[in-house]
């Protein structure tokens, strides 16, 4: 039976076209995609972004006139967006008017100074047109160009107001401002009770700070900030965040796109240690118009606009903060567990069945190492889910539900209770079937609960899994799909006694594992022992490479490898092997055995005089081992040599004697 087409809705309606706009996001048939993007922009007109997405999808399908004839129409209304005008000056360029384009493209300089692809754009055109390979384009098109400049000449410019509330923050606070010097036009900092040089360091950075008494609620705190405010719009940073650089320019587009007085524009926060190790990702609504109802509520994770009848929430990929906090050791440092908790544990009492709490809640034992308590929030989220599912919006179905799914699989798992593990787990992915956090943590649980094979399929599903649609706002660790379920296949098939088949996975996944992870280590051990068990002499090599790389001093593995190749009588592989590890790591040379090494292979391989050379360096370290002195004497001989042959033979003879 073939599969229903899907039929649109027919209304001017920005929640379908946000549907519409999600199916578009999953296709991978650029004619299908576009067929969507089209009818989402039908749905919501005024929607740049869909425009935007229409005009990329136009533009890799090689229909140049066509995204010239949708955004020349657009951009007079949208005059200051950048991404629309670059991507008419690509589409104009291509298509040979260069000049247009090169306005356009100074036009997105004038906006954004640092806008990625601009400046080069523009000498590219300009370079057109002195060789004298511009058209004129059509006149409709050039004076829509005309319309959009002067129009955005008299538009103002949005202006930003970067809020902070702080508090003892002097390892961090430097960082977060100078992230946002050249895109804020003021910052306020509120501080609430600082001990410390953050006040001082906050002045210095030109920062204007205002004080408000610490009551036990983040969102007074976050809110005293925001009264202070007097530009266009609103970013609420914390001292151990810092705008990604590369965000910048996506940071100016967003204030020039945006109508809606009620927008919250969620950025991804992405989660690292204090030394800057990837944990995890999120979203959080941050960037909003600085209008007097946009405030906070909640004592902690507070939320912005709640209870405002017409919010429309925005999730940007492009627009990131890296947030340096979630580290245990400096959640431990500021005691922000035991704050947290009480802060949750009051929000509870006010509202016992709030599912985001509870959420917040399970997080923050996970964090602490609380497995126990931990799945009971975990349970409880699931529990006033799988309740009411229809009570809840997209954005909890997509953030706090699956991922509460995610975090009962692994407080069960580590609980010793690996059945209901996989249970919870397959409750989770009958509504969220391509997460691959869930499918990875079902693995583990099955291979605790014995089930070999239920975690392979599941791993494999894991790998497979694509985050498109709505659930790109979800909570994933990308080391999943990009190395994590593929190792522990591996470590499946080792143990299931199909080596080759673990030996060709270890092979394809350990130069994407981070070097320096005790994993990474285990599984480069592993392809040496297992290549060598295999007969893989045309790839030993390499692994041995890599695994003194990451264990350097463990040379020995590197001597018992170039004696397997021996064994072999492959003694141009032997030989390569260690010369090349001295050339790779210059600190080996001073280790006589490797030269010792390297000097018997050329012996054997009849090379004399390239084995005294590694010789003489064991000579010149010391050695008495009485073979060593004897296989000197044949080099010498063979090389005519005499004198200093039977010299080297009297050394021998007395480290010989000397050991009985």
């Amino acid at each position: 039976m073939p599969a229903m087409p899907i039929a649109p809705a027919t209304v001017r309606d920005a929640q379908s076209a946000e549907y519409l706009k999600s199916l578009a996001m999953r296709e991978k048939d650029a004619a299908r995609a576009l067929t969507l993007w089209s009818r989402a922009r039908g749905l919501d007109p005024d929607n740049p972004s869909l425009v935007g997405h229409e005009a990329l999808v136009l533009l890799d399908l090689g229909r140049r006139r066509e995204v010239v004839e949708l955004i020349a129409e657009v951009l007079p209304r949208r005059p200051r967006h950048v991404h629309l005008a670059n991507l008419l000056g690509v589409a104009l360029f291509e298509l040979g008017h260069a000049a247009e384009a090169r306005r356009l493209f100074e036009h997105c300089l004038a906006l954004d100074a640092e806008y990625p692809p601009a400046r080069q754009s523009a000498e590219n055109a300009r370079q057109a047109e002195r060789r004298g390979q511009s058209k004129p384009a059509p006149r409709a098109v050039r004076e829509a160009i005309d319309r959009a400049l002067a129009e955005a000449s008299r538009r103002p410019r949005p202006t930003l107001a970067v809020c902070m509330i702080v508090k003892n923050e002097a390892e961090f606070l430097a960082g977060a401002l100078e992230s946002v010097r050249g895109v804020a036009d003021e910052v306020v900092v509120v501080d609430t009770g600082s001990t410390d040089d953050t006040v001082a360091l906050a002045r210095a950075a030109g920062a204007r700070v205002e004080f408000f008494p610490w009551i036990g609620d983040f969102a007074a705190a976050r809110n005293a900030s925001i009264d202070h405010a007097r530009a266009d719009w609103v970013l609420c940073l914390d001292a151990d965040e810092r705008l990604a650089p590369a965000s910048r320019s996506a940071l100016r587009a967003v204030l020039e796109e945006a109508d809606e007085r009620h927008r919250i524009v969620c950025p991804k926060i992405r989660n690292y240690t204090r030394d800057g190790r990837f944990l995890n990702d999120g979203f959080s609504g941050r960037l909003f118009r600085n209008v007097p109802e946009m405030r906070f509520t909640g004592r902690v994770h507070e939320e912005v606009g709640v209870g405002l009848p017409d919010v429309a929430l925005d999730y940007r990929l492009d627009l990131v903060l890296d947030h340096f906090g979630a580290d245990p050791e400096v959640m431990r440092e500021k005691a922000k567990d035991e704050r947290n908790i009480a802060l949750l544990e009051a929000r509870l009492a006010e509202k016992p069945d709030d599912l985001l709490t509870y959420f917040y809640l399970g997080s923050q034992h996970w964090v602490a190492g609380r497995r126990r308590e931990a799945a009971t929030a975990f349970e409880r989220v699931v529990e006033l889910f799988e309740r009411n599912p229809a009570r809840y919006g997209m954005a909890i179905r997509h953030v706090p539900v699956p991922y509460s799914y995610v975090g009962l699989v692994r407080c069960l798992h580590d609980l010793g209770r690996p059945a209901e593990a996989v249970e919870a787990g397959h409750r989770g992915l009958s509504r969220w079937p391509d997460n691959p956090d869930l499918w990875f943590q079902t693995a583990l649980a099955s291979i605790a609960a014995g089930d070999l094979e239920a975690a392979k399929r599941a791993l494999e599903r894991a790998m497979a899994a694509e985050i498109t649609g709505y659930a790109l706002i979800g909570m994933h660790d990308a080391a999943i799909r990009e190395w994590k379920a593929e190792k522990i296949l591996a470590d499946i098939e080792y143990e299931q006694a199909d080596h080759a088949a673990a030996y060709a996975r270890y092979a394809r996944v350990v130069d994407r594992m981070p070097a320096g992870l005790p994993d990474t280590i285990a599984v480069a051990a592993r392809l040496v022992e297992m290549g060598c068990a295999e007969g893989d002499a045309a790839h030993v090599p390499a692994h041995t490479r890599r695994y003194l790389a990451l264990r350097p001093g463990e040379h020995g593995v590197a001597l018992q490898v170039a004696a397997w190749l021996e064994a072999r009588v492959d003694l141009q592989a032997a030989y390569d092997l260690l010369t090349t590890l001295f050339e790779e790591r210059p600190e080996l040379r001073a280790v006589p055995d490797l030269a010792r090494a390297v000097g018997r292979i050329a012996e054997q391989a009849g090379e004399p005089a390239e084995a005294l050379r590694w010789y003489e360096r064991v000579v010149e370290a010391g050695c008495d081992d009485p073979q060593f002195w004897a296989g000197l004497s044949r080099v010498l001989i063979a090389l005519g040599q005499t004198q200093a042959a039977a010299e080297a033979l009297q050394v021998a003879r007395r480290y010989l004697g000397n050991r009985g």
